[in-house]
């Protein structure tokens, strides 16, 4: 049997914790970015919802900022992993 991915020889559960750490460096990343975003342009709340919405097109960037961040913090094992699995963190917050 040829292993194509490292990861195939962590343990399911582990491999579900690494991504689940993977997803909480995301969001927090994520998160401080749009921040940084909101008051750089001086976002101010919607006024029917309340929201403060970022350009949609600077929020693809800074989804890509968020993820490049998550690999670059883990070792290149877990990449192919993580990008399986980015397009279901890639969602309006």
């Amino acid at each position: 049997m040829v292993l194509t991915d490292p990861m195939d020889l962590l343990d399911p559960a582990l491999e579900r914790m690494f991504l689940g750490i993977a997803h909480a460096l995301f969001m927090n990343r994520l998160h401080l970015l749009r921040l940084t975003e909101v008051v750089r342009l001086g976002i101010q709340p919607s006024q029917e919802e309340g929201y403060m919405d970022i350009p949609p097109q600077l929020d693809l960037e800074l989804n890509e900022q968020a993820i490049n961040y998550v690999l670059t913090c883990l070792p290149e094992q877990f990449h192919d992993s993580i990008r399986r699995v980015q397009a279901s963190w890639m969602r309006p917050a």
